[in-house]
């Protein structure tokens, strides 16, 4: 079946890093939307909207965003920062 024709469906398993998403965790029952900012042309709109909102309560979360959205559009293959750089 096409996605198109699919809506909103369970793509994918989600766990937390901390292991807050463990049974019992303060995050166990949490839903999560994930973004294919690779391929996904409605991505990069979505993503700068929650810079954009997030920005006086999280100011380095939008500035991350921020630095995703500089290094993206048509002719980037640089989207994400690198997970080793520090």
């Amino acid at each position: 079946m096409d996605d198109r024709s699919r809506g909103l469906y369970d793509k994918f398993h989600i766990e937390r890093m901390d292991g807050s998403s463990e049974p019992g965790g303060k995050h166990e029952d949490c839903e999560y939307f994930v973004l294919d900012l690779t391929h996904d042309p409605h991505a990069l709109p979505a993503l700068k909207a929650y810079a954009d909102s997030c920005r006086v309560d999280y100011p380095l979360l939008a500035a991350d965003l921020d630095n995703i959205l500089s290094h993206s559009g048509p002719d980037s293959d640089d989207r994400l920062p690198s997970k080793n750089s520090a």
